[in-house]
């Protein structure tokens, strides 16, 4: 099984490792070799990375298209990078764990007081409906933004592992996911109670509609996810090859949440509302605003939908493409 340690994620044996040992291939090669003096690694032809003593990444041609079994294959090594991932996060943080909630809370809070300054600002006085859309829709960007960055960085932090063993390097920015998804859903039950108890204090005149029409919340946050674990995959290999990768994906999701409608309406903002669902993001937030405020998603927002559920599945495909096909460098970037 794959156990963390402080320095390293190691595959540990009852007993001495041999070249029959379920282990990669492309490691059952290295240790033969050593063991008899070769210098060179005979690669096999069904794993696209060989490495040699400088333990630098040769090329080989690349699969078409790596099956998910294969990845699942090494799910001990994604739940364990997971695992690390989580314990790293918060490892010496004098508030712990409390922080995924408290981060969400703060997005929240900066939501309210934006709606607070517009109606102030327009004149007219504050909504619940509209503060509770900044709300809803809040948790669900922080999730989607976060992963993008948390994936986009993950090759690169985790270079030492990419450089001394074979495994599907999907397995990295698919923990970096993992571990954004624990996080949300302790912010979801956060935001849960935080809605229950407002429901509670105010009365009937909450604007929070219960139906089994909630469910299309689920497939909604899972479009969502398809959507930036997309854009992650894509993200990572190219911030292993270009590091300037990195600084555009903070300056975009910094003002991504203002080109999402997490604090407008499409409606508000009249022709540019419709410019900014062409960001396939925003049908996805305002669907889950219709959802849980309105009880029914609008008839018009179904031909945006499918096209962000388009987006979010080809996208996936296309990342997925690219990524396999300069994995075999990866070694040499890191």
């Amino acid at each position: 099984m794959w156990k963390y340690s402080s320095t390293s994620i190691v595959r540990q044996r009852s007993g001495p490792l041999s070249v029959n040992a379920q282990v990669p291939k492309c490691v059952q090669s290295r240790i033969e070799n050593q063991e008899s003096g070769i210098d060179s690694i005979v690669y096999r032809s069904d794993h696209p990375i060989g490495f040699g003593r400088s333990g630098r990444a040769q090329e080989t041609p690349t699969m078409p298209w790596r099956s998910l079994k294969e990845v699942l294959s090494y799910r001990e090594l994604l739940v364990a990078l997971t695992y690390r991932d989580i314990r790293v996060k918060y490892k010496q943080a004098v508030l712990g764990i409390a922080w995924v909630l408290f981060m969400p809370m703060l997005a929240i809070a900066s939501g309210i007081i934006f709606r607070l300054a517009m109606a102030y600002f327009s004149g007219r006085p504050p909504e619940w409906r509209d503060m509770l859309a900044g709300m809803i829709k809040s948790v669900p960007w922080m999730m989607f933004a976060t992963i993008v960055s948390s994936a986009s960085n993950s090759l690169v932090g985790n270079q030492g592992l990419i450089t001394k063993i074979y495994f599907p390097r999907e397995v990295i920015p698919l923990s970096a996911v993992l571990s954004v998804l624990f996080d949300f859903t302790i912010s979801l039950i956060g935001l849960i109670g935080l809605l229950t108890l407002l429901a509670v204090t105010s009365g009937p005149d909450f604007p929070v509609v219960m139906s089994w029409n909630l469910l299309w919340l689920v497939l909604l946050i899972g479009v969502l996810v398809l959507m930036a674990v997309g854009a992650g995959l894509f993200l990572s290999s190219a911030n292993l090859f270009f590091r300037d990768v990195k600084y555009i994906v903070q300056v975009l999701l910094q003002f991504g949440i203002f080109y999402s409608l997490v604090f407008f309406t499409y409606t508000e903002l009249g022709t540019w509302g419709w410019v900014l669902l062409f960001n396939p993001v925003a049908p996805v937030l305002e669907s889950m605003r219709m959802v849980v405020i309105d009880g029914a998603i609008e008839p018009m927002m179904w031909p945006w939908l499918a096209y962000s559920s388009y987006v979010a599945v080809v996208g996936l495909l296309v990342a997925s493409v690219l990524f396999e096909r300069g994995e075999y460098l990866f070694a040499e970037y890191a």
